[in-house]
């Protein structure tokens, strides 16, 4: 199947339908989230333009519209004479002039004749004159000017409701007007009101602000003698902390010495062992020696 029986076909036709509809669509999203400053707006925006850009890429494949020639089927439209050879009468509903006085004859100049001449007979039958078409004539021209005088009228109208409109809303915008005059007065009032107590504040907090600035000297002067008690009670933490270092070396050579009386109480006592000893046996031999004396 060629491309041109392809887009000729109902099912292309269908398809190009729901592809403008739905892109169209999907474009009017986009254009919304990109006037709404919604998020995304600029992913939807370039969505919509690339489903644009689709739809005009499938719509270069359309056939051209074919203008029908309605000629072959109306020809007066084209201006054809309706005295065509083997052409009869046509009834009240058709475009001739024999058709509108139903004529069965052919559509020659003899029907037209015909026309006139009964034309001219209702015309003398009716008694109506050429004096009285100019009666006519002048009467229509009258009832022109009257109607222009009811436009003019209509026009002055027109004009004297927009200027009561005018005065309307000059007088609302009068009305609005000493609205806000009262209302910036009332604001100014207020602005008077709010500036007194304003005033009043600024003086509460320049007396509050002596107040505090007699608290900060006092802190001052109770922070200089806490600093001075301070100073003194720390020169007597560290006068303290070199009396306990002193006392703490004393104490240390107080436990040398007696680590080294120890000593030497262990070594005096191990001499008076040996002493006891020397006496024990000392007493010993002199006991042998008296013994033996006594037995002489």
């Amino acid at each position: 199947m060629s491309l041109a029986e392809i887009v000729q076909s109902s099912g292309w036709k269908n398809f190009m339908a729901k592809l403008y509809g739905i892109g169209a669509s999907v474009v009017i999203v986009g254009a919304l989230f990109k006037i709404q400053h919604w998020t995304g707006a600029g992913l939807m925006l370039t969505i919509g333009l690339f489903t644009e850009a689709v739809i005009f890429f499938f719509s270069a494949f359309e056939p051209l519209h074919e203008e029908v020639d309605w000629t072959l089927v109306y020809p007066e439209l084209a201006g054809i004479p309706e005295e065509e050879p083997g052409s009869q009468a046509k009834g009240v509903g058709g475009g001739g002039y024999g058709g509108a006085i139903g004529s069965s004859s052919g559509g020659g100049a003899g029907s037209g004749s015909y026309a006139l001449s009964k034309f001219d007979e209702m015309l003398q039958s009716a008694d109506i004159t050429p004096e009285l078409f100019q009666k006519l004539g002048v009467g229509m021209k009258k009832f022109s000017e009257s109607t222009t005088n009811l436009s003019l009228m209509g026009d002055i109208s027109a004009t004297s409701s927009k200027y009561m409109n005018t005065v309307q809303a000059a007088n609302d915008a009068l009305g609005r007007l000493t609205d806000t005059y009262q209302s910036t007065a009332r604001i100014i009032n207020e602005s008077n009101s709010n500036y007194g107590k304003l005033t009043e504040s600024y003086s509460v907090i320049e007396s509050g602000g002596k107040t505090y600035k007699q608290q900060l000297e006092l802190l001052n002067k109770n922070l200089s003698a806490l600093n001075t008690v301070y100073e003194l009670q720390r020169k007597g933490v560290d006068d303290h902390i070199k009396d306990s270092e002193s006392l703490y070396k004393n104490i240390q050579g107080l436990m040398k010495d007696l680590s080294d009386s120890a000593g030497d109480s262990k070594k005096y006592r191990e001499q008076i062992t040996k002493l006891n000893d020397n006496l024990a046996a000392l007493n010993n031999v002199y006991g042998n020696m008296l013994a033996a004396m006594n037995v002489k």
